[in-house]
C-alpha cells in the first residue's frame, strides 16, 4: 500500500469514526458545561484555521512574533482538518487553479459531496510534493507540527478526557464526565467545525452572491461566513487574497478580522493587509450584493 493510500484509509476510517462517536451523546448525556467547552472549543479552534492556516500561512495577510504564528498554527492543527504544511498547500493550489482539473474540492467539476467532503478521503490528495510551501519549511516548529500531527491530535483528546474526569470528580454538581465531554469537546465540536470550514469549499461555490467579477464561481454567503467567523465572504476572498479581512463592507460580519484588529492593538500581530478604497471599487459586479 502506497503512503496516499494509507493516508486516505485512515482519514476515512477516522472521519467515519468521529461522526458515529456522535452517538455516543445519547448515552454520555449532555451538561451545560459540556456544551460551553465544546462551543469555546468549536469558536477558539476555527480562529486556528482562519487567522492561523488560512490568512497566515497560506496567504501571509498580516505579520507576526512566530511564538504567535506559532499558537494560531498549533490551535488550526487542534481543528483535526489536516496538518498545516498540507492544509495550506491544497488552499494555495485552489486558489491557483480554481476550478480547473488541479482544483481538487471544485464543487462544478466534482460535485456537491466529493468537494465538500469526499476529497480529503481520496488518495489524490495525499499524492504530490507539495512544493508551494516552502516558503513555511523555514520554520522547524511548524514542520514539527507537520511531523507530528497524530500526537497532536492524540494529547488533544486525552486532555479534553481528562478536564472532563477532573470537573466530574472535583464538581459533581456539574453533571459531566470524561466520556460526555469527549463526546461534546471532542467529536460533535470537531464534526461541526468540519462541515462549517468545508462549506466554504463546496456551498460557497456553488449559491450565493457575487460581489466580484472574479472569472470563478465563488460566492459570498452570509450564513457560511457566520459560522466559519469570517470565511464565507469567499467572493471578496477570491478578489483580494492577500487582504487580512474579507468582510469588506460594514455589514459583513467578520470576526477574525475584528479579533486580528484587536490582537494588532495588543501588537500580537502587525501589518495588516487591506485593499484600498480604489481597489475596492474596481471589479464590481453591475448589482453587488
Amino acid at each position: 500500500m502506497t503512503a496516499a493510500a494509507r493516508n486516505s484509509w485512515i482519514v476515512r476510517t477516522g472521519m467515519l469514526g468521529f461522526h458515529l462517536a456522535i452517538l455516543g451523546a445519547i448515552w454520555t448525556g449532555v451538561s451545560r458545561v459540556a456544551l460551553i467547552v465544546g462551543g469555546m472549543l468549536y469558536v477558539i479552534r476555527a480562529f486556528g484555521v482562519t487567522a492561523g492556516y488560512h490568512r497566515l500561512l497560506a496567504h501571509g495577510a498580516y505579520k507576526t512574533h512566530r511564538a504567535v504564528q506559532f499558537g494560531l498554527t498549533l490551535l488550526g492543527s487542534l481543528s483535526t482538518q489536516g496538518a498545516p504544511l498540507w492544509w495550506v498547500s491544497h488552499h494555495r493550489n485552489h486558489h491557483r487553479y480554481t476550478e480547473t482539473p488541479r482544483d481538487i474540492h471544485s464543487p462544478t467539476r466534482n460535485g456537491f459531496w466529493y468537494s465538500h467532503i469526499g476529497w480529503m478521503m481520496d488518495k489524490a490528495c495525499f499524492e504530490g510534493t507539495a512544493s508551494n510551501v516552502k516558503d513555511l519549511l523555514r520554520y522547524p516548529e511548524i514542520k514539527a507540527l507537520q511531523r507530528y500531527y497524530p500526537v497532536v491530535l492524540l494529547l488533544q483528546a486525552i486532555a479534553i478526557y481528562a478536564l472532563g474526569a477532573w470537573l466530574g470528580s472535583a464538581y459533581p454538581e456539574l453533571g459531566t464526565s470524561g466520556p460526555q465531554m469527549l463526546v461534546w469537546g471532542l467529536f460533535i465540536s470537531t464534526v461541526a467545525l468540519w462541515h462549517a470550514t468545508f462549506m466554504v469549499n463546496s456551498v460557497c461555490h456553488l449559491w450565493g452572491n457575487q460581489q466580484y467579477n472574479t472569472g470563478d464561481h465563488s460566492t459570498n454567503n452570509w450564513i457560511v461566513a457566520t459560522l466559519t467567523l469570517g470565511e464565507g465572504w469567499h467572493n471578496n476572498h477570491h478578489r483580494f487574497s492577500a487582504s487580512a479581512r474579507h468582510g469588506l463592507r460594514w455589514w459583513q460580519l467578520d470576526c477574525t478580522y475584528l479579533t486580528l484588529r484587536l490582537m494588532q492593538k495588543l501588537r500580537l500581530v502587525r501589518a495588516l493587509k487591506l485593499p484600498s478604497d480604489t481597489q475596492m471599487a474596481t471589479g464590481l459586479v453591475n448589482n453587488p450584493a
